[in-house]
């Protein structure tokens, strides 16, 4: 019978030979068969959770601050050169923020050639009014288009969208509220 020397012996031999083995095949191709060192190719690593997202958000971000020096029809009173209230508000916020300067002001077209010579001219004039010394004005289609016709004045009238009821006589106003019962107490729509 071997003694418990032997045993001990014949035992760290096994490791030791088990740990060289070992680190010889990590010097060639990893342990198990896997590199460590290899070249990952593009597009093996998916993205970080929420990088999707945040393009998203980003785009919508970028696309709103352009739209805060847009002018659309509706920001003008009637079919005249005289800006809104909340028209000189936002150009007051614009050109405090710096936004003014860095990109330019664009009046959604009237489809009087006259018209939209004022407007240029009184946007202008609004801007220099705040210091903007050499303002960017010009008549343009935006990217964010305004609505138009009925759907303007559903939205006006805070009816906003519109479901179809089997109990009734058909398309029955639906608030923020939905189906649960209108809108939420003290808003103003």
């Amino acid at each position: 019978m071997l003694n418990r020397m032997t045993i001990v012996g014949l035992a760290t031999s096994c490791l030791t030979l088990a740990l060289i083995a070992t680190s010889g095949c990590a010097s060639r191709g990893g342990i198990l068969g896997v590199d460590g060192s290899a070249d990952i190719p593009a597009g093996a690593i998916p993205e970080p959770a929420g990088a999707k997202v945040c393009e998203w958000q980003t785009a919508q971000v970028t696309g709103a601050a352009a739209d805060q020096t847009v002018f659309y029809r509706a920001d003008f009173i009637g079919n005249s050169a005289k800006i809104s209230p909340d028209a000189i508000s936002r150009i007051a916020r614009n050109a405090s923020s710096g936004l003014a300067t860095s990109q330019p002001s664009i009046i959604e077209p009237s489809g009087d050639e006259a018209v939209d010579a004022a407007r240029i001219t009184a946007v202008s004039l609004q801007l220099a009014s705040y210091g903007i010394t050499q303002p960017m004005v010009e008549v343009a289609i935006p990217a964010a288009l305004g609505l138009r016709g009925i759907q303007a004045e559903r939205i006006a009238n805070g009816i906003g969208n519109t479901r179809t009821s089997s109990f009734g006589s058909g398309i029955q106003p639906m608030g923020i509220g939905g189906a649960l019962g209108g809108t939420f107490p003290g808003a103003i729509y």
